[in-house]
């Protein structure tokens, strides 16, 4: 990874990524014959899907542009 700040467009840029990376192992589950594998991969895709959820909450929360490792000027 590198050491850009986070940002509120640089969380959800990285939502969007996790959201299709789901997208994508939803396609791939509807391929594959085997049962166990579909689940695998269905939940998957549910576990991106939430980790986006709460990526794009701490964007939403977050009071300025960039948040995470910033001293507020309350300190």
């Amino acid at each position: 990874m590198t050491d850009r700040p986070v940002s509120k467009e640089n969380l959800l840029k990285q939502a969007d990524g996790l959201r299709d990376i789901a997208r994508r192992s939803r396609r791939l589950a509807d391929t594959v014959t085997m049962e166990s594998d579909r689940r695998r991969l269905q939940r998957h895709a549910q576990e991106l899907e939430e980790s986006a959820s709460g990526i794009e909450r701490q964007a939403v929360d977050a009071k300025t542009g960039v948040f995470v490792g910033v001293p507020s000027k309350a300190d």
